[in-house]
C-alpha cells in the first residue's frame, strides 16, 4: 500500500486508509480521505522560497508537486540549475526570488479523485470483480467482492474508519 502512494506521490495528500478485508465471505473494502487538490498552478503558491547563500531553497507543500515543479523550472533555468534536494525539495542556482515565484508549474488542475482511484486500483485483490463507489468531499469508499454487493457492507463501509 505504502508503496503504491508512494508511485503516484500522493502522500502528503492521502490523510487516512482503512482496510476491512474478509476472506470469508469475501470482500474487500477500502476508505482513502485525502485533501482535494486546489487549483494552485504558480510555484509561489505551491512552495515556499527562501534565498541561500549560494541558491533559493524552495519547498514545496505537497510532494505530488514535485514533478511539475521540476520540469517547469528545468524549462525555465535548464537541468544544471535545478537540483532535486529532497522528496519536496529543490534548490536552483542563479535565479531571481520574484521571478520564480511566478513560474507556472502546470496548465490543468490535478485530477486528485483520479489518482486515489488509480491507488485503490492497485491494491483490490484480483477476482473482485463486482465493485461500489461512494464519494464524498475528501472520501471515497471502495467495496470489492465477488458476489454482488450485500447491504451489511455497505453498513460496514460506512463504519469504516468512524473511531478515529
Amino acid at each position: 500500500m505504502q508503496k503504491a502512494v508512494e508511485d503516484l506521490g500522493i502522500g502528503g495528500s492521502v490523510d487516512s486508509i482503512h482496510l476491512l478485508i474478509r476472506t470469508g465471505e469475501p470482500v474487500f473494502i477500502i476508505k482513502i480521505r485525502y485533501k482535494e487538490a486546489t487549483g494552485k498552478s504558480i510555484l509561489g503558491e505551491l512552495a515556499r522560497v527562501e534565498e541561500r547563500q549560494k541558491g533559493l531553497r524552495i519547498s514545496l507543500e505537497n510532494e505530488f508537486d514535485l514533478a511539475d515543479a521540476l520540469r517547469a523550472l528545468w524549462t525555465a533555468y535548464g537541468r544544471s540549475k535545478v537540483e532535486q534536494a529532497g522528496r519536496t525539495e529543490i534548490f536552483v542556482t542563479g535565479a531571481d526570488p520574484a521571478e520564480i515565484k511566478r513560474v507556472r508549474v502546470r496548465d490543468k488542475e490535478i485530477d486528485m479523485a483520479g489518482k486515489i482511484n488509480e491507488l485503490a486500483m492497485r491494491v483490490i485483490p484480483e477476482g473482485f470483480r463486482v465493485r461500489s463507489v461512494r464519494r464524498s468531499q475528501g472520501e471515497t469508499t471502495f467495496i470489492a467482492a465477488e458476489d454482488p454487493i450485500r447491504e451489511e457492507w455497505r453498513e460496514m463501509a460506512a463504519k469504516l474508519g468512524a473511531g478515529e
